[in-house]
């Protein structure tokens, strides 16, 4: 189709192609510099009969080479054989007034507008995709900066329930050492007041040990020669705790030691006032020690109520200490997450401009295409010529046929010159 453009005009008189000169007959030379001269002198040739021929038909070289860019484009995906031959039949397709085409011309120009719109399609296209994935990542971005702050939030929250926990921590431990001071002074109480009660118990059960062996045996002559004075040693020595008067202390060895039936009267009292003696004195230490019981039975339960109270303050010291330690690990927890977090907020942005750099220069090749060569496009495909701007284009193709000669080897040396 393209070869029959380019050989019958739109009156179907034949012209010459402006882009297919006549092939020049050359005898072969040697050397670079005419084969360049015969290239020179066709393109001034084929430049010349495409201005010539759009000027014919009311057609700017811009619209034109805005076409021919149009088919160039890496979204047309066609062979370059292909691709050259859609080129080379623009000036005789789409050029060529609406109003002076033949059919195979216009559904030339129907299978360009095809053509054309499919790439338009596809910028378009490549524009969406690229305002959809700039919006994604803004809302990613926007969905990561929620997260910034809830990780901050919850972060803050983190600090302040370590730090209340920090202070329960030191308040419990301040409160276990308070009750074991308390139990180091009950327990120091209690020594104190029980000392004299246990030395009364102690001097009690001595007295009636005494009266019971000792002073028994010694009474009664039961024990005689050295058991009987180490049985008085014993004796003595209790009744000087005792607090015997000292002339009863005094006379106390010789009406001891004496047998019962040598005893005169004066022994007698002697051994009497030592029984009476021992005997009030032992009773007057039972009502002592009956008389300190309920003090030592506070004292004792003020120990063992200190010695709960302790234990209960280091349960609840160690229970705090505990939970002083998971708030440590919560707030680990939140600055791991707001870390994470600040970072992927950091690596989204480059993402983000990254995208937007893609659908910026997406919208600025649609934005040129569409407003340079589609509408070159659309203006081409539309225009027409005026009926005495018709007659002056057939005129100008009548007379490119009466001239139109093939190149001579002489123009050829002429352009090489």
């Amino acid at each position: 189709g393209s070869l029959l453009w380019s050989h019958f005009g739109p009156n179907k008189r034949p012209v010459i192609s402006p882009r297919l000169p006549r092939p020049v007959t050359m005898a072969p030379k040697k050397g670079t510099k005419r084969t360049a001269a015969v290239a020179n002198v066709e393109e001034i040739s084929e430049a010349k009969k495409i201005k010539e021929t759009l000027k014919a038909y009311g057609v700017s070289k811009t619209s034109y080479d805005a076409v021919v860019e149009a088919l160039q484009h890496p979204l047309i995906d066609v062979s370059d054989s292909a691709r050259d031959m859609l080129i080379a039949s623009v000036l005789k397709g789409i050029c060529v007034p609406v109003n002076q085409r033949h059919e195979f011309q216009n559904s030339y120009v129907e299978m360009l507008a095809q053509t054309l719109q499919g790439v338009l399609s596809q910028l378009k296209m490549k524009v969406e995709t690229g305002t959809e994935e700039v919006s994604r990542i803004e809302a990613a971005k926007t969905e990561l900066q929620a997260q910034v702050l809830a990780s901050d939030e919850a972060l803050q929250k983190a600090l302040e329930t370590e730090s209340k926990g920090k202070e329960d921590l030191a308040e419990a431990t301040r409160a276990a050492l308070a009750a074991k001071s308390k139990l180091s002074e009950q327990e120091k109480l209690r020594s104190e007041g029980d000392a004299a009660h246990d030395v009364a118990n102690k001097e009690k059960a001595d007295i009636e040990a005494a009266l019971t062996e000792e002073f028994r045996l010694l009474r009664d002559g039961t024990a005689d020669g050295d058991e009987a004075k180490a049985q008085y040693k014993k004796l003595e020595q209790v009744a000087k705790s005792s607090g015997m008067e000292n002339s009863l202390l005094t006379a106390l060895p010789t009406s001891m030691l004496k047998p019962p039936s040598e005893r005169g009267s004066f022994d007698a009292m002697v051994v009497a006032q030592l029984q009476e003696g021992l005997t009030k004195r032992c009773t007057a230490l039972a009502e002592q020690i009956q008389q300190g019981e309920p003090a030592a039975a506070e004292r004792q339960a003020a120990v063992e109520g200190a010695m709960k109270e302790l234990e209960a303050a280091k349960v609840h010291e160690e229970k705090t200490a505990e939970m002083y330690r998971e708030t440590q690990t919560a707030l680990k927890a939140c600055q791991d997450a707001k870390k994470e977090a600040d970072q992927k907020v950091e690596e989204a942005e480059p993402t983000l401009q990254s995208a937007k750099k893609v659908l910026q220069e997406a919208s600025v090749e649609l934005e040129n295409y569409q407003n340079y060569n589609w509408t070159c496009f659309e203006d081409l495909k539309d225009h027409r010529l005026t009926e005495p701007e018709a007659a002056a284009s057939e005129a100008s193709e009548a007379k490119d046929v009466a001239t139109a000669e093939p190149l001579t080897e002489a123009a050829v040396a002429t352009a090489g010159a």
